[in-house]
């Protein structure tokens, strides 16, 4: 499952506050309606979980960060895809709405 993290900028790092993501969904689920081509890879930028912080609405954290390990590229070797990060270019309001997750929507970490 790809972690779908809401994070917000702290000095240099992006944190996730409430230290976890805020949902989890096949990465097939999250390709087209995050825009998360390949070219969105991050390098050297993930998130930072905060567990000691609050979770966050939303609307009040600042980038959408999405998280793909090796199980989710099971049977997908061509695809392109990497173990890696992924930025997506819509807000966490946004995500929140288009995947039904995170704080006030479902609660953290929680799946369809």
């Amino acid at each position: 499952m790809a972690k779908v993290w809401f994070v917000k900028r702290r000095g240099e790092q992006w944190i996730a506050p409430g230290g976890a993501p805020a949902c989890e969904r096949p990465l097939r689920q999250v390709i087209f309606p995050l825009d998360l081509g390949t070219h969105r890879r991050l390098v050297d930028e993930e998130p930072v979980p905060e567990p000691g912080m609050p979770p966050e609405d939303p609307s009040r954290l600042q980038r959408v960060m999405v998280e793909v390990t090796a199980a989710d590229l099971h049977d997908r070797e061509f695809s392109g895809y990497e173990i890696a990060f992924y930025d997506s270019p819509y807000s966490p309001r946004e995500v929140a709405r288009r995947l039904g997750c995170g704080h006030g929507a479902l609660g953290r970490g929680e799946q369809l």
